[in-house]
């Protein structure tokens, strides 16, 4: 009869909670870098009125 598993510990909730808050850091960190880059440019603006347009599915008279 072969041995069984050993039980895992559960990862407490503030765990995961703090894993998440340490990619948020490096996350925006990451953002900032390419916002202050040199290389950065202007985002173009994307064509709202068209997409506005689109959502419209009836008129109110």
């Amino acid at each position: 009869m072969s041995k069984r598993p050993t039980p895992k510990k559960r990862k407490p909730k503030s765990a995961g909670r703090t894993q998440h808050s340490v990619f948020l850091i490096n996350e925006v960190r990451r953002l900032r870098k390419l916002q202050n880059s040199p290389y950065a440019t202007i985002a173009a603006p994307k064509n709202k009125a068209e997409k506005a347009l689109k959502g419209i599915t009836r008129v109110k008279a």
